[in-house]
This record gives structure tokens, sequence and C-alpha cells, in this order.
């Protein structure tokens, strides 16, 4: 059975090469640790998911697209049944579908009113400002130093041109998220905190 060891890098767990995995955005380690709290969690959540089904659907079976329990899919917001103005925008609290763990008070948003929020943020094209500019143009110019010196800073990735449209682009979706015409500092900052936690697990 393999193991990941933590003491090598990623490309020496995964045997890709950096050519290869410079391909990728962001790469994430997922690890399989053992934690009984954790564990019993993700065994609730997948008992209360298999329990919230259709009449007629087959316990045990994969949970097919579209179910009551599909989070957000690709579904096209397009379809007659988005065209619903009155789109509530959260759900009403359901103790078999969200769990002891949320209170009735917890406000849920619902998933048809976030497919067309998505859909919204997706259709803008925010640009970037001239700080925003400046902060992505200096983190990346850092982390090249930083890729080039002999250091025990360990990364999951090599630093290429890639990051630097990696940075714009996760700074662009930020944006978008916020519905914002500009991708501004806080968008720049947001993108570079996610790329240091994948670069560098911090």
């Amino acid at each position: 059975m393999f193991q990941y060891d933590q003491y090598k890098t990623p490309m020496e767990n995964i045997g890709l090469q950096d050519s290869l995995l410079s391909r990728f955005d962001l790469l994430f380690v997922m690890l399989d640790v053992v934690d009984g709290e954790y564990d019993r969690m993700i065994s609730d959540h997948v008992v209360r998911m298999h329990r919230y089904r259709k009449p007629g659907e087959q316990d045990g079976e994969t949970l097919p697209m579209g179910s009551s329990v599909d989070m957000l899919s690709t579904y096209n917001p397009d379809t007659a049944e988005e065209d619903d103005v009155n789109t509530p925008i959260y759900e009403k609290y359901d103790s078999l579908l969200h769990g002891s763990s949320r209170a009735k008070s917890d406000k849920i948003i619902s998933i048809k009113f976030m497919r067309k929020y998505i859909h919204i943020a997706k259709c803008l094209k925010p640009a970037l400002t001239e700080e925003s500019s400046e902060a992505i143009s200096e983190e990346y110019s850092r982390l090249r130093s930083q890729d080039t010196m002999d250091t025990d800073i360990a990364r999951t990735q090599p630093v290429t041109v890639r990051t630097l449209e990696t940075l714009i682009r996760l700074s662009t979706a930020h944006a978008k998220a916020r519905l914002s015409p500009a991708v501004k500092i806080e968008d720049a900052r947001a993108a570079i905190e996610l790329v240091q936690f994948a670069y560098f697990k911090r």
C-alpha cells in the first residue's frame, strides 16, 4: 500500500516531473489522517445523505446527480426552473438534511439562489486596479526569488509564469465572488494567501 512520505517533496511522492506539475494552477496535498472526531463527522454526513433520499431510490447506491443532496453542480441556471424571480435566499431548516450540529436559527443559503449568484458572478469581467497589480507582481517576484534560492522551505510546485497567471485568475475570481467590477487589493491578498497555502502549506 502506498503511503505519502512527508519528508519527501510532492514531486518525489507523486512521481511527476516539474514540467508536468507546472501545468496545474495549484496542487493540494490531501492526506488521510486518522482522527476519531473528524471521522465521526464524515460518517454522520454520509449516512444522513443516504437517509435523505427520494421515494424509489435504492439505499446504498451512489447518489444521483440532480438529487436533493446535489450541491453546486454544473446545472444550467438559464433553464425555466431557475426563472422564478422570487427564489428564496435561505432554505428551511431540516433536521434530517442539516444534522443536529446546526441550530434552527442558522441561515442556510438555498442551492437555487447560489446557482443564480454564481451565474451572475461568472458574467462579470472585473478589471485589475493599479494597487492589486502591484501586489501580484511583487508576490510573483518574491516567489521566483525564493524558488531560485537554496533553502529548506518545501514547496509543492515549481514557480513559473503560470504562477503569475494563477495569481491573476484567483484575484479575478475573488472579485467576481464579491460581484465587484474591479479587482482590488483585498482580492489580490486573498489570492496570495491561497497560493502561499498551496505552495508551502502555511
